[in-house]
């Protein structure tokens, strides 16, 4: 299996370390050579079988439109996980990729999002062992905001209490919220439809109102923490109510 694949960055990276430990004869073009050598790059593609995209969203119609000639009937393959682009099928992998390329068996794990009627990913690259499910076109804006909220939302609200720690605290907040988040992680894989803990699970009030009142000097932060509790408890207010509802076991 010959792959060329558009782009060096992160997933572009792990994608292409991936495909060559499955025994895959991988060329790689960067955003220089695409704009620079285009003859090097339409060599390159027209000698693969599979020719792959990883490269950002706003740019994905515009590539198979400028490359439709080279890539003719060959299978094009692109990673986003919000858009469904006419002539090339999408394969999201779901997770948050850093900027050394990942193992390949960190790899081999890594969920697929694969778009309807779209091969299997294993037919793609023959030898991965990747989980995968089938989002429909008019799901994909839906399931890559799934995405978002449980990932980058995530890693927001990390990053930002992390900051907090570390100014509040003098400390690096690695040594105190790398086990804490670890924790946070367990109960997930535990119960993943009911692993919320802390004040707002067993509702107590007291505890909440504090944690509004201490915030005060925050917005930021206490304008996530409003967030959430308009989600995990929309009902919530200082003193209790009759019928309201009733805490989490």
């Amino acid at each position: 299996m010959r792959l060329t694949l558009f782009g060096a960055g992160r997933v572009g990276g792990s994608m292409a370390h991936y495909a060559r430990a499955l025994g895959c004869e991988v060329s790689v073009v960067t955003r220089k050579m695409a704009e620079d050598d285009r003859p090097a790059a339409a060599r390159l593609i027209i000698s693969a079988d599979i020719v792959a995209a990883a490269i950002p969203d706003d740019g994905l119609n515009r590539w198979v439109e400028e490359w439709r000639k080279e890539i003719g009937d060959r299978h094009a393959i692109h990673f986003s996980g919000a858009l469904t682009v006419d002539g090339a099928q999408s394969y999201h992998p779901l997770y948050s990729f850093p900027k050394e390329p990942l193992s390949p068996s960190v790899m081999g794990r890594i969920a697929i999002a694969r778009e309807e009627g779209a091969p299997p990913f294993s037919d793609i690259l023959p030898g991965s062992t990747n989980p995968e499910f089938v989002v429909k076109g008019a799901d994909r804006p839906f399931y890559h905001a799934l995405a978002v909220l449980s990932g980058n939302f995530a890693a927001h609200l990390w990053n930002e209490t992390a900051s907090a720690f570390a100014d509040r605290f003098d400390l690096a907040p690695e040594t105190v919220m790398t086990s804490y988040l670890a924790g946070v992680v367990d109960r997930f894989q535990e119960r993943p439809l009911d692993s919320l803990t802390g004040p707002v699970a067993r509702r107590d009030r007291a505890s909440v109102a504090a944690n509004l009142d201490a915030l005060a000097a925050e917005p930021r932060l206490k304008a996530l923490y409003e967030a959430f509790l308009a989600s995990a408890w929309p009902d919530w207010t200082t003193t209790p109510e009759k019928g309201g509802a009733k805490p989490r076991k």
